[in-house]
């Protein structure tokens, strides 16, 4: 996270003691966020599986269907051209499975012995694949309850976070405030008075931060490295994840031509073609900023923290891609933990 130098705060600030409960703030921070990829994971995985057990289960159950009619015809033929001796085949409302199996086991000619086995060895990967996917969706209901837990530990986490640095901003808004007074004071004999900020929700049309490359995300942000991780269809995740608390401000990373894009897997977007000759790309925002498009500085803002897309369900965040001259994605995480 972009904490900032602990300096012009108030006289007997602990500076040490700010910088070690933001250390700690942050290390708890990506505790959480580690616990929640890992709960997500599970349950991405858990997803696939089942997905796996029902495609089994209704293959399984097709060829049931195909083996029942094909013995039936014959347990049919068989009773036409040698007597009514088993016509419960025929009727069979009122007989389970496994009876009417060993009823077409004994009307079949001989050339049909495979097909009765195959029939049986279906019905059992059936019952297997039946079990199997009850058990899964049971312990996928467990997971999602876990990731929920996991998704509100975080939350509880990056509001202390925001809280501390709230403290930081406002003891170094006192200190400069202080210091200008003083200065003016000195200056002219008379009394000072800073100049106030934009009110809340307001959207500077000038960066917010400055230099060459800054953080995505200016507020309190937390994130691991979960490059490659899982996702649902067989995916893996080309990006990272950058837990915010929702509206913080996204910002361009690098001066360049900002668009703005939705779909339904990523939400509100961004694509920034870089002056550096590469391509970002950020996702899931609440909204975009109106400023936000065209030609921008480094460390404009382009649309705020959300979980819009296909992340309707997870923790707001914002998932930032990499994308070295215009290519394919290449892990952004070193990058971002460089500047974040």
């Amino acid at each position: 996270m972009v904490i900032g130098a602990l300096v012009g705060l108030t006289p007997g600030t602990d500076v040490g003691a700010q910088e070690g409960e933001l250390a700690r703030a942050r290390q708890r921070a990506d505790a959480a966020t580690q616990d929640l990829v890992d709960a997500q994971n599970h349950v991405t995985e858990l997803q696939d599986e089942v997905v796996d057990l029902e495609r089994q289960a209704q293959q399984a159950e097709a060829e049931l269907s195909g083996l029942r009619s094909t013995l039936q015809a014959t347990a049919i033929a068989r009773y036409v051209n040698a007597g009514a001796d088993d016509t419960i085949i025929v009727s069979g409302a009122d007989i389970n499975r496994q009876v009417q199996v060993e009823t077409l086991a004994r009307l079949v000619t001989s050339g049909n012995e495979d097909a009765v086995d195959r029939y049986r060895a279906v019905g059992e990967d059936l019952e297997r694949a039946s079990t199997a996917l009850e058990a899964h969706l049971g312990e996928q209901r467990d997971a999602v309850e876990e990731l929920r837990r996991r998704e509100a530990a975080l939350q509880g986490e990056l509001e202390r976070l925001e809280a501390i640095e709230r403290q930081r901003q406002e003891a170094e808004r006192r200190a400069a405030a202080a210091a200008a007074t003083l200065s003016a004071g000195r200056s002219s004999g008379g009394s000072g008075r800073a100049s106030g900020a934009g009110g809340p929700g307001s959207v500077p049309a000038t960066p917010i931060v400055t230099g060459s490359f800054v953080c995505p995300v200016q507020g309190p942000v937390s994130f691991v490295d979960s490059w490659g991780a899982p996702r649902s269809g067989g995916r893996r995740h080309q990006g990272v994840d950058m837990m915010s608390p929702n509206g913080t401000p996204v910002v361009a990373p690098v001066s360049g031509s900002v668009s703005h894009r939705g779909s339904s897997l990523g939400g509100l977007s961004f694509y920034l073609k870089g002056d550096d000759g590469h391509t970002y790309y950020g996702a899931h925002m609440s909204r975009y900023a109106n400023q936000g498009a065209g030609h921008v500085e480094a460390g404009t803002v382009v649309g705020y923290v959300g979980s819009s897309g296909n992340a309707s369900s997870s923790s707001p965040h914002l998932h930032f891609e990499i994308r070295p001259n215009g290519g394919g994605a290449a892990n952004p995480t070193p990058t971002v933990r460089r500047v974040c």
